[in-house]
């Protein structure tokens, strides 16, 4: 998925979990079905997430508002929080959540499935309403919500990060780029578009070409991008650890509701974990050795956490529910977009 969220390191619940799991590890990486109601319960969700429309941290929880809700990512020693009315297209709110859960909305009517925080956690990231001529990214204040700096770009970019005063974009046909804000210069790294960046460790994956014409995914440095470090023609990145050492993979043309399968790897694409379900919807790292898994099964869905093989509930299953896609939201981003138990997060900017 930066410095923002390093302090998402596993607790003592989860690292008990690691030594405890009753689903036995699956030393050749076997394929591991996930259904949650076969799956025992193990600790809460170590990190900051969203339960619901309430924001959990530890033993923290605060009510945030509106139908559905989402975390956009750390600022200073607050959060950031979206909320949206029950389809999720509109009377949007940015929420920021003070250490002494007193709050402040910096921002109404902007849609912030897509935005992203900094790695210092001073500025929000936005993409504005655009055209193939021109489009808008916006870098806002996490403090009060205004404009810090605004630039168009042609095409439609995909924010990956910001350090520093330098925001890394993608956007297809043109490739990856940064654009410096203090001197308002745009650089670009290479022409290839990005699957996934991890600005902290230094990683950025892009497409050889378009993946549905028979286009690979190359992992490298992002200060090196010739310096391969992990390739595939069959799968695509979705999440990255903590510490930038593990992968979390899917099909490379999952689309759609989400894909139905999801492997764990090393970044020397050494296999660790194979799982398979009804489909998926966010995919995560909670540690640089727990990997969550919003797990949608046949009768049941919960968010699931699993480390090479071994798996355990980490939120209480539900029912499993239809599949509905909200007119606001992009499908693909996390595969379900639908707000399932545990709708946690790891911010990556």
């Amino acid at each position: 998925m930066t410095s923002v969220h390093r302090a998402f390191t596993l607790t003592a619940a989860a690292a008990a979990f690691a030594a405890t799991a009753l689903v036995a590890p699956a030393a050749t990486a076997a394929t591991t079905d996930l259904q949650p109601e076969k799956l025992s319960r193990g600790a809460d969700i170590a990190i900051a997430h969203i339960e619901g429309t309430e924001f959990v941290h530890g033993e923290r929880r605060v009510k945030v508002g509106g139908k559905q809700a989402r975390l956009i990512g750390k600022a200073g020693r607050g959060w950031l929080v979206g909320t949206a009315n029950s389809e999720g297209s509109g009377q949007y709110r940015v929420v920021r959540f003070k250490p002494d859960d007193s709050t402040k909305v910096i921002k109404r009517g902007i849609a912030f499935w897509e935005m992203a925080v900094s790695q210092n956690g001073k500025y929000l990231l936005n993409v504005g309403h655009g055209n193939r001529s021109a489009t808008p990214v916006q870098v806002y204040s996490t403090n009060n919500g205004k404009v810090k700096f605004e630039r168009k770009f042609p095409g439609y970019p995909r924010i990956l990060g910001m350090a520093g005063s330098r925001v890394l974009l993608s956007t297809w046909g043109q490739g990856v780029s940064w654009w410096d804000t203090a001197s308002d210069q745009v650089t670009r790294l290479t022409k290839r578009n990005a699957n996934i960046a991890d600005l902290s460790n230094d990683l950025l994956a892009t497409y050889t070409k378009d993946p549905y014409k028979n286009g690979c995914v190359v992992l490298s440095r992002l200060s090196s991008p010739s310096t391969r470090l992990w390739k595939s023609c069959t799968e695509r990145i979705e999440a990255i650890s903590p510490d930038g050492a593990r992968l979390a993979t899917v099909d490379i043309l999952s689309d759609g509701i989400g894909p139905s399968r999801v492997w764990e790897r090393t970044i020397d694409d050494t296999l660790l974990g194979d799982y398979t379900t009804n489909y998926f919807g966010r995919i995560g790292f909670e540690s640089n050795s727990a990997l969550l898994l919003e797990v949608n099964g046949t009768v049941k869905q919960s968010t699931v956490r699993c480390s090479e093989g071994a798996c355990q509930n980490a939120t209480d299953p539900k029912a499993a529910s239809k599949m509905r896609i909200s007119p606001g939201r992009r499908a693909t981003r996390f595969g379900s977009v639908a707000p399932a138990a545990g709708a946690w997060q790891t911010p990556r900017s």
